[in-house]
């Protein structure tokens, strides 16, 4: 597991977000990483502010079904639900559009 070198960083993020959150931002910059996973709309939109990739689980899913990778996204989408995840209609509509279903 990585974890940060500069925890004063943290100081810069908005105080709405999770430790988590800003650790992996951190992290992420730090390790000049290829993308990041966020699923936290302020966190996104944090992210992009400093000019990270960042993409959420539905966009991770809706790539995975266009490499071949899964069949469907909607049983996933369910599962997730099933677990707690939020995504609201209009979401998953728009995410099984994308994802061609």
């Amino acid at each position: 597991m990585e974890e940060i070198k500069d925890h004063s960083e943290k100081k810069m993020y908005k105080a709405k977000l999770h430790d988590g959150e800003v650790e992996v931002m951190i992290l992420a910059q730090e390790q000049k990483a290829d993308l990041v996973i966020l699923d936290d709309n302020a966190a996104k939109k944090t992210a992009k502010y400093l000019g990270l990739p960042v993409t959420g689980t539905l966009g991770i899913l809706i790539k995975a079904k266009r490499m071949g990778i899964i069949e469907s996204v909607k049983p996933l989408i369910t599962e997730l639900r099933k677990n707690g995840f939020y995504v609201s209609g209009t979401v998953e509509r728009m995410v099984l559009e994308q994802a061609g279903e």
